[in-house]
């Protein structure tokens, strides 16, 4: 994985940075429990922090912070013990605004094979790519092709030659006819499974797998099974050429309806008396599957389905990590969001 640039370094680093006093409450719970005293389908409940025990001096410094440092920043929200506990809205952010989520898109995908699976679409995680797109997988192709699984696709280890802040990605985006038949046909340049290589375009497939064997859209199917069960209201997303929603990025929601994809998964796919994403699902996407990447400054990071998986001071934590510093951080141990 490249070096961050400077400006996404600050970002990165304030969001880092704040996870760590954030992280410095009263009570850390260690066992979640699945009933709650609301649940935020129709709207988050708010609290002051020293209830929840937290230190509201500490979200005033990150405040700040945000308001001298980061003028691009839109919103920082914190839930703990499922209330809203910190709200504010920065530039030309507010809480009716929707905007693109960029690569936490990717996590959004994720949940939403993790649901066909659940529900039969899918076999498993083993099945390969080749069953899903034959025509573009032939006698010819490398033989390493056709030994892709949806793992692969999922921990972004599928092998394929690829650098997504390069020009296979430009080529990808602005020149390809087919973005399917593009991010199949890449060269190999590892075996699957063996080196973790960060590629949006392998989440694209993902969304095309998932629209192929349930025969809606991708957002059609997240409506009816993901966003309608969470009281998200309101949602779009890009197509590619040929109309698939695209799975690493695109998608556009508020700032309350991504706690809420955080919160679900804080809970284990639980939500108001039904299981919306197996527990199962939930602990495979969000635990360590491969290695990623080690940085200087900010340490290992781990990547599970679609998720990027983190210790920090301490505590397991996991993530939906988009460009330009968008995340949703889940710290279970601290029913924190």
């Amino acid at each position: 994985m490249k070096i961050f640039n400077l400006s996404f370094r600050k970002i990165i680093f304030c969001i880092l940075a704040f996870s760590l006093f954030a992280f410095v409450t009263e009570n850390a719970v260690g066992e979640q429990f699945k009933e709650r005293e609301y649940w935020p389908t129709k709207g988050w409940k708010t609290s002051i922090p020293e209830k929840q025990g937290m230190d509201s001096n500490n979200l005033l410094i990150a405040d700040e912070f945000i308001q001298n440092r980061l003028p691009d920043a839109f919103s920082l929200l914190v839930v703990k013990n499922g209330y809203l506990v910190f709200e504010k809205y920065y530039s030309w952010g507010s809480r009716e605004k929707y905007a693109e989520v960029h690569s936490v898109t990717k996590s959004f995908t994720s949940a939403l094979i993790g649901i066909a699976l659940d529900k039969g679409y899918l076999n498993s995680v083993d099945q390969k790519l080749v069953d899903f797109f034959p025509e573009y997988i032939t006698d010819e192709s490398d033989s390493m092709k056709k030994e892709i699984s949806l793992r692969h696709l999922l921990t972004m280890s599928a092998g394929f030659k690829w650098n997504d802040w390069g020009p296979s990605m430009r080529k990808w985006l602005y020149f390809s006819p087919d973005w399917v038949k593009s991010a199949i046909q890449l060269p190999q340049e590892n075996s699957p499974g063996e080196v973790f290589n960060y590629n949006s375009s392998t989440s694209h497939l993902l969304s095309a797998i998932l629209s192929k064997s349930t025969e809606t859209s991708t957002l059609d199917f997240a409506k009816q099974y993901l966003f309608e069960p969470l009281g998200i209201q309101s949602a779009y997303w890009q197509e590619d050429q040929q109309g698939y929603h695209i799975g690493g990025y695109g998608l556009g929601l508020s700032a309350r309806d991504l706690a809420k994809l955080g919160f679900l998964y804080l809970n284990n796919g639980y939500w108001n008396g039904r299981n919306i994403v197996s527990e199962s699902w939930v602990n495979e996407s969000t635990s360590q599957q491969i290695q990623a990447f080690s940085h200087p400054i900010y340490g290992k990071f781990g990547y599970g389905y679609q998720w990027w998986v983190k210790k920090v001071d301490g505590c397991n934590s996991f993530r939906a990590w988009g460009r330009r510093g968008q995340f949703i951080v889940v710290v279970p141990e601290l029913d924190l969001v």
